[in-house]
């Protein structure tokens, strides 16, 4: 059996202890990485210091520890992510079957899409519901080598690293506790995430779609407010060619970098009116943290929820 940290798929519930705990969230891509610190105070999650974004990286793990001396943060448990375009991710629905018989069930699914990735792959997969005689299964696919990579990078940098979380289920994760308190009528989840690197619609009813979308903000920093507004538009009609096909849902979250760029939300509700309310993805609202700086905190989405993840585990 691999010695390699799972890819935690379950999804969290609040539950908190009265025994304070700190967790570091790590999320690294390719030239960026974030960091957040999630403490645990009684009933209270404190997020302090504020999260904080490294660029112009030499070394990762050695960024990382450097930084977290020149901020005086003591925190040794970490949980670090593979990038949404790392993982592949699988929707089956199966019979309800021993749980051994599920596995090679699972593992009979996915036999194809493991031959995409090349080299050693790694799998988790949880029940999302069940369906009458039926499971809805998701199933979150990485290769051997990012997860050692990273697993060496917390070595490096002095962390225990507990858990790698798919990025794309850390956004979901804090979807669903933003839309259990806020919006409980709502049964789909629909999370619009745009970040440096890569920009994502991820959608969940019974089952997980991750749709690419052709949004660069690079790109869209340096353009004028009218072509600013064209490539909003642009991307509006990806989404709307989307949902043709699925159900729509009532309530789009939006994610990442919308947080430092809040043209692009508005702009959004404004062109899609009554269709879809538009809303912030807030871990304040989600899981009720305290934080003391005002920040464009969506942008530190994944790093929070995978701090929040490293707390709730051990009570799971």
């Amino acid at each position: 059996m691999l010695n390699l940290k799972d890819i935690k798929v379950k999804l969290p519930t609040l539950n908190l202890s009265l025994k304070k705990k700190e967790l570091l969230g790590v999320e690294i891509d390719s030239d960026y990485i974030r960091v957040a610190v999630l403490r645990e105070d009684g009933e209270d999650l404190i997020l302090e210091p504020a999260p904080f974004e490294i660029k112009n990286i030499d070394d990762i793990a050695q960024s990382i520890k450097r930084n977290l001396e020149l901020k005086d943060i003591k925190a040794k448990d970490a949980v670090f992510s593979l990038p949404i375009s790392a993982t592949l991710y699988k929707s089956i629905k199966l019979p309800k079957v021993s749980d051994k018989e599920l596995q090679d069930a699972v593992e009979w699914n996915i036999r194809e899409d493991i031959k995409t990735l090349k080299g050693k792959t790694f799998y988790d997969y949880d029940v999302l519901n069940e369906e009458g005689d039926f499971l809805n299964v998701i199933v979150v696919i990485a290769k051997v080598d990012d997860l050692e990579r990273l697993e060496n990078i917390a070595s490096q940098a002095g962390l225990n690293l507990k858990i790698i979380d798919s990025a794309a289920i850390s956004l979901l994760n804090l979807a669903l506790l933003q839309r259990d308190k806020y919006y409980p009528q709502e049964k789909n989840l629909s999370v619009l995430h745009i970040d440096e690197n890569e920009s994502n619609l991820l959608f969940s009813n019974n089952n997980l779609i991750i749709q690419p979308l052709d949004f660069n903000i690079k790109h869209y920093k340096d353009l004028s407010p009218d072509e600013k507004e064209e490539e909003v538009l642009r991307l509006i009609n990806e989404i709307n060619y989307f949902f043709l096909t699925i159900t729509e849902p009532k309530i789009i979250f939006v994610s990442g970098l919308v947080g430092k760029y809040v043209e692009i939300r508005e702009y959004m509700q404004f062109k899609f009116g009554q269709r879809f309310t538009v809303v912030d993805l807030d871990p304040r609202l989600s899981l009720n943290i305290k934080v003391d700086k005002d920040i464009p905190i969506t942008v530190y989405n994944i790093p929070i929820s995978l701090a929040y993840r490293g707390l709730t585990d051990d009570k799971d």
